[in-house]
C-alpha cells in the first residue's frame, strides 16, 4: 500500500535523524512505576536547561573585566529590558539547583540507589555533584561585588591550606599575585565553557546509565536484593507488569514533569516577589569585604563559626575531601541486600540528621549576631544631642563597617550581643578605644580593623564611640 506524503516525510525524518531508535529505546520503553516526588532528577535537568538559556541571555550584556563586570551586571538588572527577570530567574534556578542536587543525593542514600548494579550511575553522579557545587561558586563571583570578592578570599584561604599543592592552587586560581583581571577571566571561562561542558558530558552519561539500569523500584525497596542479576530480572518483570510498570512516555514523563513544574513555578514566584540577588558595593581589592555568602552556603558559614578556632584551618580542607571520599566509597562499602528506608534505619537517621543540621545552621546564620552584614542604617542620635561633623561621620562609618550588627547604642539598634556603647562600666580613653578597634583582645568575636579600615575611618570611629559613651546620661 502506497504511503502518503505525510507518512513518507515522517519516515524520512525518522530514518535520517535517528528518531526511531530514540523513540523505541527511550520514549517507548517500559519502566517500573515511581511516585511523582521522585522527579528530582527531571527537575535538575529542567533547572540546568533554564540556567543555560538565561546564562546565554546574560552573556550578551556581561563584560568579564574588573573595570566593567559590576557595571555590566547593574546595567543588565536596572536598564536592560527584562534583564532583572532573566538575572533573577538565573539566580533562583541556581539556588534551587543546589537544593535539588543535595536532595537527590540524600534521597538515593535513603533508598540505597547507589547499590548494585547502579554503582557506576552513582559515581558519575558524584562528579556531577562536585561540578554543580563549583558552578554555583563561580557564578556569583562574576557579579564582582563585595560578596564575590569575599567568596574568592575564603576559597583561596582554603586552597592555601592544602598540603604540598596549596600555593600552586592559589596561583592557578588567581593567575597573578592578587585578585584581578586574570582571576575574573578564569572564573568566567570556568563558568561559561569548562564547567558546562563537564556537566553536559556527565549528565548525558548519567542519564544513559539511568536508562540502562532503571530507577530503584518499589519492589526493590520492599524485598531483599542479593545480586545484580536478581535486581535486573526483577526490574524487567516489574516494568512489563501492568500494575507495577508503565511506559516512560507519557506516564513517567508527566509525573516527573509535575515536580519540575512546581519547582519552576517556585522560581518564578521568587523572581517576581524577591527579584534577583541584590548587588553589594563593587568589589574592593584593597579593603576587606563583608562576610556575606549566598544563602545556600549559610549552613557552612555557621558551622565554621561554631568550631574552635584551632580546628577551622584543617576542617575547611578536610571536610569537602571527606564528603567526596565518603560518597565515592559508599557503593563500594555498603553491599548489603537491604534497600529502602524502612529496612535501613541508619540511612534514615543520617538523612534526617543532615537535613535538620543544614536547616538549623542556616537559620542560625540568618539570625546570627556575628553575621557582619551591614544594614546601612547608622545608629539613631538621641534627642537633644548634636554631633560634630567628625562624630557624625564616625556614626555613618559605624554602620558601614558592620558594627551595628552587634553593638547597640543607648539601647537602640544592634542585636544586644556586644556591649552597648552608651552603657559601658567606665568611660574608655581615646588610646584604649583606638587600640581595641585596631586589635581586639583574643577571644573577642570582633574583626581587627587594622589593615582593613582606613586610618581616617578608624579615627572617626573612635570619635563616635567616645561621644556615644555620653549618650546614656544625656538621654
Amino acid at each position: 500500500m502506497k504511503r502518503g506524503f505525510k507518512q513518507r516525510l515522517v519516515h524520512w525524518i525518522s530514518d535520517r535523524f535517528g528518531w526511531a531508535p530514540f523513540k523505541d529505546n527511550v520514549l517507548d520503553r517500559r519502566v517500573a512505576k515511581s511516585p511523582w516526588y521522585f522527579g528530582d532528577g527531571a527537575t535538575m535537568m529542567m533547572l540546568l536547561g533554564v540556567l543555560v538559556v538565561t546564562g546565554i541571555g546574560m552573556m550578551f550584556t556581561y563584560t568579564p573585566h574588573p573595570d566593567a563586570a559590576y557595571l555590566s551586571v547593574r546595567h543588565l538588572t536596572e536598564r536592560q529590558t527584562l534583564g532583572w527577570f532573566v538575572r533573577g530567574l538565573h539566580y533562583w534556578s541556581a539556588g534551587l539547583l543546589m537544593v535539588m542536587t543535595l536532595w537527590h543525593v540524600l534521597r538515593h542514600i535513603l533508598i540505597a540507589g547507589y547499590k548494585f548494579p547502579r554503582e557506576g550511575t552513582w559515581l558519575v553522579g558524584v562528579v556531577l555533584f562536585a561540578a554543580i557545587v563549583v558552578m554555583g561558586f563561580t557564578g556569583y563571583v562574576l557579579r564582582w561585588d563585595e560578596r564575590s570578592i569575599y567568596a574568592v578570599r575564603v576559597a583561596l584561604n582554603i586552597f592555601e591550606r592544602v598540603p604540598l599543592i596549596g600555593e600552586h592552587l592559589v596561583v592557578f586560581v588567581l593567575g597573578d599575585s592578587q585578585p584581578g583581571a586574570r582571576l575574573l577571566t578564569r572564573m568566567y571561562a570556568l563558568h561559561v565553557v569548562a564547567l558546562p561542558l563537564v556537566i553536559a558530558f556527565f549528565t548525558v552519561w548519567h542519564l544513559y546509565l539511568v536508562i540502562l539500569h532503571g530507577i530503584t523500584s518499589h519492589r526493590e525497596r520492599r524485598e531483599l536484593t542479593h545480586t545484580a542479576e536478581q535486581q535486573k530480572r526483577r526490574y524487567k518483570e516489574d516494568a512489563r507488569d501492568d500494575d507495577t510498570g508503565e511506559p516512560f512516555y507519557p506516564d513517567t514523563m508527566v509525573q516527573s514533569g509535575l515536580m519540575a513544574a512546581i519547582v519552576l513555578g517556585l522560581a518564578f514566584i521568587l523572581v517576581l516577589t524577591v527579584g534577583p540577588a541584590s548587588l553589594m558595593p563593587e568589589a574592593n581589592l584593597t579593603e576587606r569585604a563583608f562576610p556575606a555568602e549566598e544563602w545556600w552556603w549559610w549552613w557552612f558559614s555557621a558551622l565554621i563559626a561554631l568550631l574552635p578556632a584551632n580546628v577551622v584551618p584543617a576542617f575547611v580542607v578536610l571536610f569537602p575531601l571527606v564528603v567526596l571520599l565518603g560518597m565515592t566509597l559508599l557503593p563500594l562499602v555498603d553491599r548489603g541486600p537491604e534497600r529502602g528506608y524502612s529496612k535501613r534505619p541508619l540511612a534514615l537517621g543520617f538523612v534526617v540528621f543532615t537535613v535538620v543540621i543544614l536547616v538549623g545552621l542556616s537559620g542560625l546564620r540568618l539570625r546570627s549576631a556575628w553575621t557582619g552584614w551591614p544594614d546601612g542604617e547608622p545608629p539613631a542620635v538621641p534627642a537633644g544631642i548634636t554631633l560634630s561633623p567628625d562624630v557624625d561621620e564616625g556614626r555613618r562609618l559605624f554602620a558601614h563597617y558592620g558594627c551595628t550588627s552587634c553593638h547597640s547604642v543607648a539601647g537602640k539598634g544592634g542585636r544586644n550581643v556586644a556591649v552597648d556603647l552608651a552603657a559601658m562600666e567606665a568611660p574608655r580613653s581615646r588610646a584604649y578605644l583606638d587600640d581595641y578597634i585596631r586589635r581586639p583582645p583574643a577571644g573577642v568575636a570582633m574583626p581587627a580593623y587594622e589593615g582593613w579600615a582606613r586610618e581616617d575611618d578608624i579615627a572617626r570611629l573612635v570619635d563616635y564611640v567616645l561621644a556615644a559613651q555620653t549618650f546614656q546620661s544625656a538621654r
